[in-house]
């Protein structure tokens, strides 16, 4: 693997939408094709690894939004994760394994990012952006037509919502807001969470707990 391929810049980056619609790679074709598509990309092609990157920068985005809550930040972590996920993907021994292995580098860019930010604190949170993110087209995959792309007042409520979430998920740490993204937003089982993060499922279930508790303290402040 001599260079990373194009990966989609700002313009092709798609807001974060409601948290709906199944997986990519729930289906047994679809995770049989992926499989495909990952040990093709392990062999140097990066048509595969494009295609790999289509079914799931969407979602990365969305997640890299609800931990940093700012469109900038969150289209570098992506772009970072996915640099680096081409770099190492020769080390993926179980190409079953794609989706959360993915999942785990982006959160861990994002957690990065949360950390250098939190050094010189500004207040990352524009409602601008989320206004720019819905003018734009969203990932087919999660936002149907009739859906809340196709409706102003709805996808105005939903982006209030996700913006609202994404500011209250800041003020607390961030190995729990991770959690409870992977499982609210991302709908991952504990064991799917576990894998994702390197952690155990009682760790996760700790930490789903004490997040869920501190979401719903700030919410009960905030309203």
């Amino acid at each position: 693997m001599s260079r990373p391929p194009e990966t989609a810049g700002s313009a092709g980056a798609p807001g974060p939408p409601a948290p709906t619609g199944p997986r990519p790679a729930d289906s047994p074709v679809s995770r049989g094709i992926e499989r495909h598509l990952v040990l093709r990309a392990q062999d140097g092609d990066t048509t595969a690894f494009e295609q790999l990157i289509s079914r799931y920068q969407g979602r990365l985005f969305r997640t890299a939004y609800m931990i940093l809550g700012n469109r900038q930040d969150s289209e570098d972590a992506v772009q970072e994760a996915l640099i680096l996920a081409w770099k190492r993907l020769h080390l993926l021994r179980e190409p079953e394994a794609f989706h959360g292995w993915l999942l785990r580098i982006c959160t861990n860019e994002a957690t990065s990012a949360v950390r250098r930010r939190s050094r010189h604190r500004t207040d990352p949170h524009d409602s601008e952006s989320l206004e720019a993110l819905d003018s734009q087209a969203g990932d087919t995959r999660t936002r149907p037509t009739g859906g809340p792309a196709s409706d102003p007042a709805r996808s105005s409520e939903v982006n209030a919502q996700i913006q609202a979430l994404a500011e209250v998920l800041s003020t607390i740490r961030p190995e729990l807001s991770i959690v409870w993204v992977l499982r609210e937003v991302e709908t991952m089982s504990y064991e799917e969470i576990a894998q994702t993060l390197n952690i155990t499922a009682s760790t996760v279930r700790g930490r789903l707990a004490r997040a869920r508790s501190a979401v719903i303290k700030r919410m009960k402040e905030w309203t």
